[in-house]
């Protein structure tokens, strides 16, 4: 199967999706990272996320499911010699019972 071909503005044949987004064109996902950041901190920043993570067991189990989804998905190293390294992350769905989510609200 062959790539298919894009024509761009200039009538150039390229191999590919296309050249990508324009020189100079704003970068959209910048934009949207740094509204995210400025409202982080505007939610007082990481005592604001420790705080609502604290709330409930609910809010916790999003958390760690949030702050895995920013992990690493591979790892490549490259070393000489003997290298012993052993990385665990476990992830625990807790089931909130009534009372706590009573007290929460």
């Amino acid at each position: 199967m062959t790539n298919p071909v894009k024509k761009t503005k200039k009538n150039y044949n390229l191999p590919g999706p296309g050249p990508g987004r324009p020189k100079g064109s704003k970068n959209k996902f910048t934009d949207l990272k740094n509204a995210f950041l400025e409202a982080f901190e505007e939610l007082n920043g990481t005592e604001g996320l420790v705080k609502w993570a604290k709330m409930n067991n609910r809010n916790r189990a999003q958390f760690y499911q949030m702050i895995t989804k920013m992990l690493p998905s591979n790892v490549s190293l490259d070393h000489t010699g003997n290298v012993d390294t052993k990385m665990t992350i476990n992830v625990v769905h807790i089931k909130e019972d009534k009372q706590n989510e009573h007290n929460a609200k």
